[in-house]
């Protein structure tokens, strides 16, 4: 289940969206209005289905390795599907399948404000709680979009906005950078920094809000996965 955690941390990367702040002002006020912007503009959304790569880089070994998944988000519900593994939630129950493996694990979502798996409803506001936060600036930069089945990349306004925990002790990562495309209030980057010298970047190509999509993407049926080894954790 080693990839199973790297994609825990990818999520928890997505929910640790928390940057590098000045230190007199643990709480920027103007990156404050920015982050509730984004949370406005996404909870707004009756569903989301989203589309990101996601790149575990580390510099100091010059190794660098990018997947691309899909996340579907529907209230407390919520779906994710990254290189060969799925991890989805009625907000009540986790599955999480592993193709290779051919194995489902079942588990019960814990409320845990520092990980999206607990809570991946919480990746856009997490910044609430736990941490601080301050505006970088604003600038120019390339970010990634989907035009015609194809992942391009355009120059956009945007907000960087630098997040770190309160409490880093304890904590893997020491930064996390949001770029913030600031036409639309949506998060095109998230650069998570960690103390090993890694980074974790998870870039959002495509944004569809309000898609259709049942209760049912969100529950296991036996039936899509014929022959699966099924562990209950419960």
């Amino acid at each position: 289940m080693k990839l199973t955690k790297i994609i825990s941390a990818a999520l928890m990367a997505l929910v640790l969206a928390t940057p590098a702040m000045a230190q007199d002002d643990a709480h920027d006020p103007n990156a404050k209005k920015i982050l509730d912007k984004v949370q406005s503009t996404t909870q707004s959304y009756q569903t989301l289905r989203a589309s990101f790569d996601w790149t575990l880089e580390n510099k100091a070994e010059k190794t660098k390795d990018t997947k691309s998944g899909f996340m579907f988000l529907k209230g407390g519900k919520y779906k994710l599907i990254l290189a060969g593994t799925e991890m989805f939630s009625d907000g009540t129950t986790m599955w999480t399948y592993s193709k290779d493996a051919n194995e489902i694990t079942i588990s019960e979502v814990e409320e845990d404000e520092d990980n999206i798996i607990s809570n991946p409803t919480k990746i856009f506001d997490l910044y609430q709680k736990g941490f601080k936060y301050a505006l970088k600036g604003e600038e120019q930069r390339e970010v990634k979009v989907k035009k015609d089945g194809k992942v391009v990349t355009e120059k956009k306004t945007c907000q960087v906005v630098d997040l770190y925990p309160e409490k880093p002790k304890g904590k893997e990562f020491h930064t996390v950078e949001l770029v913030i495309v600031k036409e639309t209030a949506q998060i095109a980057i998230i650069d998570i920094k960690f103390k090993n010298g890694s980074d974790q970047i998870i870039e959002i190509t495509e944004y569809k809000p309000n898609a259709t999509m049942t209760d049912a993407l969100f529950t296991y049926d036996p039936a899509k996965y014929p022959g699966a080894e099924v562990n209950d954790m419960r």
